[in-house]
């Protein structure tokens, strides 16, 4: 890969990735890490990509497995959201804000992926499944579910 090519790819895809790695190991650190071995075997692998879509759906797999494989590890302890919370920047530390973001970072994998790819990163529908290899219809009734489980935890109603 020529480096203009990986220098655009990472700034725009950096963020993307470590949301991804974040929102699996909630331990900051440990996200940039994976961000950057990532896009390591990315420059690496000597990839090239024929489309945007198919750049995000590569990136959103090699860092699932790179993090999935991360937390089967022995000595890995379990993260709690107050352990993530306390390293991230929000302005509202005490109030509603504070309470759906430890909802989020609780939420079972499969919903809290696609409702941080369209909520937080802006992806639409349509990108969300196809970066997470979901129908449609599948990332709308998760992203809803996800939605009325923060719902539930915090009593927001616009979350």
């Amino acid at each position: 890969m020529q480096d203009e090519a990986f220098t655009m790819l990472y700034q725009k895809y950096a963020n993307f990735v470590y949301s991804i790695a974040l929102s699996y190991l909630k331990n900051p650190a440990e996200a940039e890490d994976v961000t950057a071995d990532v896009f390591v075997q990315m420059l690496e692998s000597d990839i090239s990509f024929p489309d945007e879509i198919r750049a995000r759906a590569w990136l959103a797999t090699v860092v699932r497995n790179r993090c999935k494989n991360l937390l089967r590890h022995w000595s890995r302890k379990k993260r709690e959201a107050e352990e993530v919370m306390e390293q991230i920047p929000v302005k509202d530390q005490s109030g509603e804000l504070r309470n759906v973001m430890e909802s989020l970072m609780n939420l079972p994998e499969k919903y809290r992926l696609p409702l941080m790819l369209f909520a937080v990163e802006g992806y639409s529908v349509r990108e969300t499944g196809e970066i997470l290899h979901l129908n449609e219809s599948t990332v709308r009734t998760r992203i809803a579910r996800a939605r009325e489980m923060i719902r539930k935890e915090t009593g927001v109603e616009n979350a």
